[in-house]
């Protein structure tokens, strides 16, 4: 019995949106037609009404405009333009005509008007729109409105047209409501028209799309139908779909036809697969056999294996230990000699710091020396100057001497001179007394200035041996200490290389000794996971016999499958 579809058939599935779609097209395409008709309707209203003013307003006369204020009826100026826009009105099918004025540019005044009902305006009377709205009008532009405008007196169009006098000014301004009815019956008209060829669109499509959807879903249900007797015709594989539509049934058709071959083909190796299968089986179980004894020889081989790894993994068990001791002795060392090294590059830095103090103070003291030889060669050839006083007293001396002379010769010339001479004799005496005195004073100055440069003399001597003293006895001390230093120092400097290599060879050394010991626990791990691998080489071995003999029943199973499989195939017509 043939199955139903569980939700929608394709009938409905492609009718439904398709005929949406459709619908939604056929509205758009009636509005945009219906909104195409009603403006050109418009515009053609407006056209009319444009050029049913553009009459009226020739036929006016300016000047005699002008002439037309409140209570001109019944003038000639008035009755002649009201026949001459009454004929207008009748000729172009206007509902309202009349003209209009203004004074005062601030209201707007009817002129004449050519109803003839009970809503005829007089000549005078006040428009309803104020001057502000029609300026431009009054100013000497045309203004039609572009609408249809629906109003209790009618449908209609308004235009208002300027109306020039001789001297080309403006006299007044025509309003002119043109009858738009008509037009809003066509309008009206086309609105109904175009929604029944829209209607009409809608059904026929909607048929169109049926008819088109009933043959797709025809070749469908038949394509259906041969599928259904292949598949309820107890595996006849020789059958083909004969479909000859020319659409992409037929290409549905043909792919069906093909998958059929290859399903066919596959049958065909599916059975001779079969039988092949059915030979493997006997021949794997005959390989079994085989294996299980091969396996049992290698399971004993690996058991010896085993106990060898094990004897080896003790060995090297105790060659690493031996390896670790002799490693940390010498990383002992090598860390001693490390701290020995630093050490010595402390003292050589606090050698090379006596250095470079014992060479500032030679420096200073030898600056000091000189300074200080300067000074005192200065002072020594300032403290001569000491003779220059011994000198002077000598010269002071002889000149008391002469003065004494020169006093006693004046003592014996005043003693000749008798009382005269007496006061002369005082002076003479006191000049003496005064030589005598300073005599005495210039030879203690004398015998000082001596002891002076006798001590000066000997200060000179002592400076010299002190200043030969610095440049003898204590330079050569700082030299010497600046020798020492310099011999430490090299002597440090050569320790601490030494003791730099040696700290460098015992980490060298150390290295090696790890790259020996890292080397013996990956030769022992290896030995240990060997052995684990030998222990576990015969572990799978008797698991590997146990599987041999599931596989050896598994290649029973298969034969018996291998049967079976060839009976169900043979059901199938290849």
């Amino acid at each position: 019995m043939k199955e139903k579809v569980r939700k929608w058939s394709i009938r409905y599935k492609v009718l439904i949106p398709s005929s949406i779609l459709v619908f939604i097209m056929c509205v758009i395409m009636g509005l945009n037609a219906y909104y195409r008709v009603e403006m050109g309707m418009i515009a053609l209203g407006v056209e009319q009404a444009q050029m049913a003013a553009a009459m009226a307003a020739a036929a006016v006369d300016g000047d005699m405009l002008n002439e037309i204020r409140e209570g001109a009826e019944g003038s000639e100026a008035y009755e002649s333009t009201l026949s001459a826009l009454r004929e207008i009105q009748q000729i172009c099918g206007i509902k309202f005509l009349y003209t209009l004025y203004s004074d005062d540019k601030v209201s707007v005044h009817f002129g004449v008007d050519t109803d003839q009902s009970g809503g005829h305006a007089a000549a005078g009377k006040l428009f309803e729109e104020s001057y502000a709205e029609l300026s431009d009008v009054f100013g000497g532009e045309e203004y039609v409105q572009d609408y249809i405008d629906i109003t209790d007196d009618g449908i209609l169009i308004s235009a208002y047209l300027p109306i020039y006098g001789n001297d080309g000014s403006v006299t007044g301004v025509l309003g002119c409501d043109y009858d738009a009815s008509y037009v809003e019956d066509r309008i009206v008209g086309a609105r109904s028209s175009i929604m029944q060829l829209t209607v009409i669109c809608i059904v026929l499509s909607a048929i169109l799309l049926n008819v088109i959807v009933g043959r797709i879903v025809k070749g469908l249900r038949k394509v259906n139908g041969k599928i259904y007797e292949l598949v309820n015709n107890e595996g006849d594989l020789t059958q083909k779909l004969d479909i000859t539509s020319g659409d992409e049934l037929e290409l549905i058709a043909g792919n069906v036809n093909s998958m059929l071959d290859y399903i066919r083909r596959i049958m065909l190796n599916i059975s001779e697969d079969s039988k092949q299968l059915g030979i493997s089986a006997v021949s794997v179980a005959d390989s079994l056999t085989q294996a299980r004894d091969s396996i049992s020889d290698v399971s004993a081989t690996m058991e010896e294996m085993s106990a060898a790894m094990e004897e080896t993994s003790a060995s090297l068990y105790q060659v690493n230990e031996s390896v670790a001791n002799i490693n940390n002795t010498v990383g002992n060392i090598a860390t001693k000699a490390s701290q020995e090294s630093g050490n010595s590059d402390a003292t050589l830095l606090r050698v090379q710091e006596i250095h470079a103090k014992a060479q500032s103070d030679k420096e200073k003291a030898g600056g000091l020396a000189a300074d200080m030889s300067q000074k005192v060669n200065e002072k020594i050839q300032q403290s001569k100057a000491v003779e220059q006083i011994d000198a002077l007293t000598a010269e002071i001396i002889n000149i008391t001497d002469e003065t004494s002379l020169l006093a006693l010769n004046a003592s014996i010339e005043a003693a000749r001179a008798g009382e005269a001479g007496r006061g002369f004799a005082v002076v003479a005496s006191e000049i003496g007394s005064l030589a005598a005195n300073s005599a005495k004073a210039a030879a203690e100055i004398q015998n000082v200035s001596q002891e002076v440069i006798t001590a000066v003399n000997e200060l000179a001597q002592e400076a010299g041996r002190m200043i030969q003293f610095m440049d003898e006895t204590a330079m050569a001390g700082y030299e010497m200490l600046l020798e020492n230093s310099r011999n430490y120092q090299d002597d440090v400097s050569h320790l601490s290389n030494v003791m730099r290599d040696f700290a460098g060879d015992s980490e060298e050394l150390r290295q090696n000794l790890d790259s020996i010991k890292e080397a013996v626990e990956s030769v022992n791990i290896a030995v240990e996971e060997s052995a684990k691998g030998v222990v576990n080489v015969t572990e799978v071995s008797s698991d590997l016999t146990q599987s041999m003999e599931k596989i050896n029943e598994e290649a029973d199973a298969n034969k018996e499958i291998a049967e079976q499989l060839g009976v169900e195939v043979g059901k199938f017509k290849l």
